[in-house]
């Protein structure tokens, strides 16, 4: 090994480290501030560096408990965990659909020939350059025409098509040999049966990948919530979180123990998919 690849691998293991630290701070800073209470957090002008960095007591869960189990003012007596529900809900069954139309959509552009498919394929393709600001009035009177305001249904509609789904799907699938489908055919196997037992295992990563980016888009959705939900009990995350800060007032410690409550279940979803995700984002760029 020469030194310039030696020189090369120390600069990148430097730059991986620096990126993983700033990277880290904030969210330390998060769980830091989490733990404090209100007189240190109004107090750190007058605090040496380590002391404002550092809570006086890291046992002090009193934020995180009010939050949780709603005891704070600004929650209504709404918990937090019900806005962790509500957005549970949400997310899991936005993304059942979602799925299962991104699949089967990413499937006949990948491998059926018919008239116009690559204009249909681009047309499809273009709704992901429309921001959801444009087509919020008219989904909204739509919404509200058929009376899903303050429903799950009303905050899962929009999310049923994923044209990026089908984008990163389409992709992992057209590296696949005709050849296997052929084979299905021949030994009597339907459409379906190919689809399900031949495509599908075989995206498999890609598949993952969609899951976990679709699911972090529905869980950190703000602006469409906020349009179709007004009761305090069918909010979501995003929208609890909002109740933490306003002009007059942001309770720090009260906030960020939200913020942290709200984190971990995606940070646990991307620890468990990592590998996936790192493999179907790489199949995406993958042709013939």
């Amino acid at each position: 090994m020469g030194i310039k690849e030696i020189a090369g691998k120390i600069i990148t293991v430097i730059l991986l480290i620096f990126f993983f630290v700033f990277i880290l701070i904030p969210f330390l800073m998060i769980v830091l501030t989490a733990l404090k209470t209100s007189p240190e957090i109004m107090d750190m002008p007058n605090r040496t560096l380590w002391r404002r960095l550092m809570p006086d007591s890291f046992a002090n869960f009193e934020n995180i408990k009010a939050v949780f189990f709603g005891y704070a003012s600004q929650l209504n007596g709404v918990p937090f965990y019900r806005f962790i529900a509500n957005s549970i809900i949400v997310t899991f069954f936005s993304l059942i659909p979602s799925l299962a139309l991104a699949l089967t959509a990413a499937y006949g552009f990948a491998k059926y020939q018919f008239p116009g498919k690559t204009l249909l394929f681009y047309l499809f393709l273009g709704l992901v350059m429309i921001p959801m600001e444009m087509i919020s009035i008219p989904l909204f009177l739509i919404v509200s025409r058929i009376r899903l305001i303050n429903t799950y249904p009303g905050m899962m509609i929009p999310g049923f098509i994923s044209a990026f789904g089908t984008f990163l799907l389409k992709a992992a699938m057209e590296p696949i040999p005709d050849s296997y489908i052929e084979a299905g055919r021949i030994d009597g196997a339907g459409e379906f049966w190919i689809f399900r037992k031949i495509i599908t295992p075989m995206t498999q990563a890609s598949i993952v990948t969609f899951i976990v980016i679709k699911a972090t888009w529905s869980w950190n959705d703000f602006f469409w919530p906020l349009l179709v939900v007004n009761e305090e009990r069918m909010k979501t995350v995003t929208l609890g979180l909002a109740k933490f800060s306003s002009d007059l007032f942001k309770e720090y410690g009260q906030l960020t123990s939200g913020v942290l409550i709200s984190i971990l279940p995606l940070l646990l979803v991307f620890i468990f998919c990592n590998k996936y995700i790192k493999s179907g984002l790489m199949s995406a760029g993958i042709k013939g």
